[in-house]
């Protein structure tokens, strides 16, 4: 029984420890009130009302919500998945504290590719290239955007502008 519970506790260890970084901080900031997580691009609707977030479309001479319609466009261009965290909605401290967090968060398979320091924040784009497809990581750390987006794409135009086919 001693080794089955032992086994059991390594194997938690081992997963807590190669956990991805950006799941780690997804979890520990969702709870957040004004938080809004969604873990894959089939959740995006979970960003509905949320500030900065909102889409609408016009259709057939209505205006509807448009989440579903872009996520079918990104679908059909290549977007594989994405995930989304969402600090909009959140206090300072709780933003303060991501801003900090974040840098440890980035996994180390992500190269930086464009960062913007300003007296408001900070915005990052990060790639990271696998065969045929790429994922990026866009970065928000301010008082008013704050939270990431993680894009896995195989667009063909992406890969072409990033000279990796």
């Amino acid at each position: 029984m001693k080794k089955l519970l032992f086994t059991l506790l390594m194997l938690v260890v081992a997963v807590s420890a190669n956990a991805d970084g950006l799941g780690r901080l997804a979890r520990k900031y969702k709870k957040y009130d004004g938080a809004v997580y969604a873990a894959s691009i089939d959740e995006l609707d979970k960003l509905k009302g949320n500030s900065n977030a909102s889409v609408t479309a016009k259709a057939e001479a209505e205006e509807d919500d448009g989440i579903k319609r872009i996520v079918d466009k990104m679908k059909r261009r290549g977007v594989r998945d994405m995930r989304v965290l969402s600090l909009n909605d959140c206090k300072f401290n709780v933003k303060a504290r991501f801003a900090t967090d974040i840098e440890n968060a980035v996994p180390s398979a992500y190269e930086g590719f464009l960062n913007f320091d300003r007296n408001d924040g900070r915005f990052s784009i990060y790639i990271q290239k696998h065969n045929g497809y790429i994922k990026l990581l866009l970065v928000m750390a301010g008082d008013d955007n704050c939270g990431f987006v993680e894009i896995e794409s195989d667009n063909e135009i992406l890969n072409s502008l990033l000279n990796f086919d």
